[in-house]
């Protein structure tokens, strides 16, 4: 994919490039002994309410090390508000963890990743650039993938209710709770295979009682639309069944009602979709990508509010570098019932 950075105003550059002078110096992403940085309880966060953290593609994070500094403090100000006591319950990634599924790229998702991976809940699924590429873009192995050597952190492995393959981490539904209840993680490889689906379809019917979140790379066009022309998996993988948006949608999604809600990655930067289900039920399907924005990310995360006793949660921007919410409020500010 070619990489377009969005700009930004040059008083923002100013306020970004102070902030992470203060709150941090040069990072080796070898270095063995970084470990979080505190920063103050951010009050955005509210006592009263639950949270899910959703991180866009990290590719531009851990493959250009200019970048590094805006993964480690968006990774900073999570496990601060952590140990600040905030209801985070979990942080979800849209895959494309790395650009080329190098070793050197995991080692720098790793190193920034694993302190909040000790205290919270860290799902991430398999994106595109996740897999070993021949001939220009064809993934020919899906095994090529390096994530489940990395993506092992004890406090997620600790709650996997199921995994479609033995020891690895590409298709694996995760316990979690909002409110008192099940809201589990479903996170899916990128382009999942048939037989990966199926396997979900029959956990969730066995499961009625339970809610599901579900998370794969690439569902959402730019614009929030579904992604029907152009199916990245579709023109990449080979030796593979494929399922494309459409079809986890017609075959998975719209058909069973305890799938609440979908998030993805892999275009634009953030958008969404609500459809009704077979039951009538609007489904809201999340984009978040972060491989578009200055810097690789510029310290910007999704921000799911679950509040207490309410039916509905409330979605938006938020830059942990600034502490502001997006200016574009009418885009990227939206209510989802679950």
């Amino acid at each position: 994919m070619k990489e377009r950075f969005i700009k930004r105003p040059a008083w923002l550059t100013i306020i970004v490039a102070a902030l992470l002078l203060a709150t941090s110096c040069e990072i080796n992403a070898t270095d063995p002994d970084y470990h979080p940085t505190m920063v103050e309880a951010d009050s955005v966060l509210k006592s009263d309410s639950e949270y899910i953290i959703v991180l866009g593609d990290l590719q531009c994070y851990t493959n250009i090390s200019d970048y590094f500094s805006y993964y480690r403090a968006t990774m900073d100000w999570i496990w601060s508000q952590q140990q600040h006591g905030k209801n985070i319950k979990c942080v979800l990634q849209t895959g494309d963890v790395t650009e080329n599924n190098l070793r050197s790229q995991y080692d720098v998702f790793r190193e920034f990743t694993a302190p909040t991976a000790e205290v919270l809940p860290y799902i991430a699924c398999t994106g595109n650039h996740d897999y070993d590429w021949v001939d220009g873009s064809l993934i020919m192995d899906r095994y090529s993938t390096l994530f489940s050597e990395y993506h092992t952190f004890d406090m997620v492995t600790a709650q996997i209710e199921a995994r479609f393959e033995p020891g690895r981490m590409e298709n694996v539904i995760v316990r979690n709770i909002i409110n008192g209840r099940r809201y589990d993680i479903i996170s899916l490889e990128f382009g999942p295979r048939k037989e990966v689906v199926e396997w979900v379809k029959a956990h969730v019917q066995e499961h009625p009682e339970r809610k599901y979140i579900l998370m794969t790379h690439e569902h959402l066009t730019s614009k929030g639309e579904l992604v029907t022309k152009g199916v990245y998996s579709v023109s990449q993988f080979r030796n593979t069944s494929v399922t494309t948006p459409k079809q986890l949608w017609e075959n998975l999604i719209s058909e069973n009602d305890n799938i609440v809600c979908l998030v993805c990655g892999h275009n634009g930067f953030s958008a969404h979709l609500t459809t009704p289900n077979k039951s009538g039920r609007d489904v809201e399907q999340i984009l978040f990508n972060l491989q578009y924005q200055a810097n690789g990310g510029d310290g910007w995360v999704q921000i799911w509010e679950f509040p207490k006793d309410k039916d509905y949660a409330t979605v938006d921007v938020y830059n942990t570098i600034t502490r502001q919410f997006h200016p574009d409020i009418h885009s990227f500010q939206f209510k989802y019932k679950y």
